[in-house]
């Protein structure tokens, strides 16, 4: 083990810790004061942004589906009406005709 540093670590050696760098190490209670803070950010901004995204969306759902113009309602009404009101086969006749009267 040719490195020259048993010396250093030799067991039962009594030093002080080395301090490695204390102008950099963790300090607890600003970390937490940043976690705690950036917690609270997180959900304020949640707690504002929702209710924004749930607006936008039924506004879209509102003009591309609710409002959306249907080409076809007034091609298929028309036949339905003239099938149930007057077609071949009224419907009056088809229940009459099952209910046995």
């Amino acid at each position: 083990m040719g490195h020259g540093h048993h010396d250093e670590h030799a067991p039962g050696a009594t030093h002080e810790p080395v301090v490695h760098d204390p102008e950099n190490d963790i300090n607890a209670r600003s970390a937490t004061i940043w976690v705690i803070g950036g917690t609270v950010v997180l959900f304020l901004s949640l707690w504002v942004m929702v209710p924004i995204f749930v607006r936008v969306q039924e506004a879209e759902r509102e003009t591309k589906i609710y409002k959306a113009e249907n080409k076809e309602l007034g091609q298929v009404r028309a036949i339905e009406d003239k099938f149930l009101h007057g077609g071949p086969v009224k419907i009056e006749d088809v229940v009459k005709k099952l209910a046995g009267k």
